[in-house]
């Protein structure tokens, strides 16, 4: 039988995934119900990975013609 090596990837971020997936998602719909859906997951667990990761996440500030994106911190 072949011996079989261990698969391992040493970059692994799983945070970073989850943190990105959650931008990706919010990015792509607009909306906090359609990227939670978009994840399979709902819309109160989204908002504890948004806390979580501490994204930036305005949608009505967004909007407006004077919003330059995230605070600065």
């Amino acid at each position: 039988m072949k011996s079989r090596k261990p698969i391992t990837l040493p970059d692994l971020d799983l945070s970073g995934a989850e943190r990105q997936l959650c931008r990706e998602a919010l990015t792509r719909t607009g909306s906090l119900i359609e990227a939670a859906e978009l994840l399979g997951t709902n819309r109160h667990a989204l908002r504890r990975l948004i806390a979580k990761h501490n994204i930036e996440w305005w949608p009505y500030a967004q909007q407006q013609s004077r919003w330059k994106g995230a605070r600065a911190r």
